[in-house]
């Protein structure tokens, strides 16, 4: 990586089913990457689920990305201008095609400046011949004159430099009611000191797992071959990287809220009363539990203790546990890359570190090792250890995703710097073709001085 002349800044704003988590990051003029501060808070949304798309015009949430915005801010003292956005549903696709470089016939020797022109030519190429909006353009495998390259092409020399693309795609009218929901993006107005809000921009839109992968993988996981699972509250998200490209990927429509709407219905308690329960029966499996043990649930509001027992609860939890982490194995069996999971499995999201998630999937992934996401192992100097836990994966990748580049073996083009304008993009009149023909293309990208 070249060294840059000056500190780059970013701020990831992960926007989950229940909660919305903003991580700002900073890379300095070494190349080491530092985390500045991070806020969160939880919300109940108005939409049905990420699935769906957000409802447009959402004061809660709104509201609670100001807080969460104007929170950052004051702790890490940037002027956010910009943020990177999550973004994940049950339509998101891979396509492949590929893609050539030449040097108009004459013998060349791979650079940066070829690998840009292809990922660009790549993207233009594919946004003429598909009607779905392009997310993320991944290369998968790189052949210099029909000979495949094992690691980065940088410094290959041929008459010709060809790549096989995954291209992350999502409809149109998902994307386009996400961004209705999102450019309205703002704090400050929370403080009566501030004249007005101070209207922040979408930079990037990141696939949930391409966020993740950033955070919690090493180049070994991705070069070894790795499934990396986002267990969600509504959604989870399957990922299969090899050979340093990635190869699968597929959301499926369930998550942890079904355990929690489980428990719920099983022993007539409410969903706060389910998590607590999850939180406090997850280590343990039904088998090891003596069959008399209880857990006791304080009666609020005049209401009585409530006893459940143990064994029950730990039944119901396993049950949709298994149901999910099924589902998760039948799909990655499905994609063929079952048997090329040299780093075995990385579980991240809220409920990955309870004992009874990590053991179903030992079983069902064994002899795979199983692994609980880190993610920070990214990062380099950080005082916030909280954030190791699998539950800001996605924030803090999506930090990362301006930082690093979202493949090892391409050059880092996009910059942020520390003053950036208080301007917002207007998504108002055509949101598609004004933001995403910004992402991942290094020459539209945006710097704000």
């Amino acid at each position: 990586m070249k060294e840059q002349k000056e500190p780059m800044y970013s701020v990831g704003l992960d926007i989950g089913n229940s909660k919305m988590c903003a991580v700002a990051g900073k890379r300095d003029e070494h190349g080491k990457i530092s985390i500045l501060h991070y806020a969160e808070e939880k919300y109940d949304p108005d939409y049905e689920s990420m699935s769906k798309g957000f409802s447009k015009n959402s004061q809660n949430f709104e509201q609670t990305a100001s807080r969460v915005l104007q929170k950052l801010a004051n702790k890490s003292s940037l002027d956010i201008g910009s943020v990177n956005c999550n973004y994940s549903n049950e339509f998101i696709t891979l396509k492949g095609e590929r893609e050539e470089y030449t040097n108009s016939g004459n013998k060349f020797t791979v650079n940066d400046n070829t690998l840009v022109q292809l990922v660009k030519t790549a993207k233009s190429n594919f946004n003429k011949r598909n009607k779905a909006e392009c997310i993320h353009s991944l290369p998968t495998d790189f052949f210099i004159d029909g000979e495949k390259i094992n690691k980065y092409p940088e410094g290959a020399t041929g008459n010709k430099l060809t790549c096989n693309f995954n291209f992350v795609v999502s409809p149109v009218e998902k994307v386009n009611d996400f961004l209705e929901s999102t450019h309205e993006l703002s704090y400050g107005f929370l403080e009566s000191s501030r004249k007005g809000p101070s209207p922040v921009a979408v930079d990037q839109l990141i696939y949930t797992p391409v966020a993740d992968a950033a955070a919690t993988l090493s180049i070994e996981d991705k070069q070894n071959g790795i499934l990396l699972v986002n267990f969600g509250s509504q959604l989870t998200e399957v990922t299969v990287y090899k050979d340093f490209g990635l190869r699968h990927t597929a959301v499926l429509g369930i998550g942890s809220l079904a355990i929690l709407k489980d428990l719920s219905q099983a022993f007539n308690i409410t969903e706060a009363q389910s998590e607590e329960v999850l939180r406090a029966s997850s280590d343990k499996s039904s088998k090891e539990i003596e069959i008399n043990e209880v857990l006791e649930l304080e009666g609020k509001d005049g209401l009585p203790t409530k006893q459940l027992l143990q064994r029950s609860v730990a039944i119901v939890i396993e049950s949709r546990l298994k149901e999910i982490v099924g589902l998760i194995a039948s799909n990655v069996i499905d994609s063929n890359y079952a048997k090329v999971l040299g780093n075995g499995v990385i579980v991240s999201g809220a409920v990955a570190r309870l004992g009874l998630v990590k053991k179903i999937f030992q079983n069902s992934f064994s002899p795979l090792t199983v692994r609980v996401a880190d993610s920070v192992r990214n990062i380099d100097n950080n005082t916030f250890f909280e954030l190791s836990h699998p539950k800001y994966s996605t924030a803090v990748g999506l930090m990362l995703s301006t930082l690093k580049p979202a493949d090892d073996r391409l050059p880092m083009t996009n910059v942020l710097k520390e003053k950036r304008k208080k301007t917002i993009f207007s998504f108002k009149n055509n949101p598609i073709s004004s933001f995403l023909e910004r992402l991942e293309d290094p020459e539209l990208r945006q710097t704000y001085n």
